[in-house]
């Protein structure tokens, strides 16, 4: 398995979730008003969940145990399989019907963003440590027990 790719991608789920993160920080109170950093932290909700579903689909494929068909179909595979645990899969897959609500030009409502922002791009991390945990493993399955 290539884990310089794993470690590329999760270099750029930490930059896009620090940026998400800080254009909320900068004014939580003035965020509702702002929609160019409204637009900020969407655009980079959105590049994180692309980086984690390429994290994934790469370890599915180089493990035999896709193809995926979908977005959350990478999702649930990864926690079938052992490699997430199946609540983190949960969490990522609500992440992932925001973002696909954003792909389809329905403007997914600001409050899910605010939440994805102050609970959700810990996931991120939390997910993207278990695939490069377990692409340095045989059985990743036995380093989440």
């Amino acid at each position: 398995m290539d884990h310089d790719l794993l470690v590329s991608k999760t270099g750029t789920i930490e930059r896009c979730c620090k940026r998400a993160r800080d254009e909320y920080e900068k004014d939580p109170t003035t965020f509702v008003g702002d929609i160019t950093r409204q637009d900020a932290a969407t655009l980079n909700v959105i590049r994180a969940w692309e980086a984690a579903v390429e994290m994934g689909d790469y370890v599915l494929a180089d493990r035999g145990l896709g193809p995926a068909h979908d977005e959350r179909e990478v999702i649930t595979l990864l926690a079938d399989n052992g490699w997430i645990e199946p609540a983190l899969a949960e969490d990522l897959k609500r992440t992932g019907e925001f973002c696909r609500a954003e792909w389809d030009h329905q403007a997914a409502p600001l409050p899910a963003l605010v939440t994805i922002i102050k609970r959700g791009l810990d996931d991120f991390d939390v997910y993207a440590r278990a695939l490069l945990a377990g692409s340095t493993t045989d059985d990743p399955a036995a380093d989440a027990v």
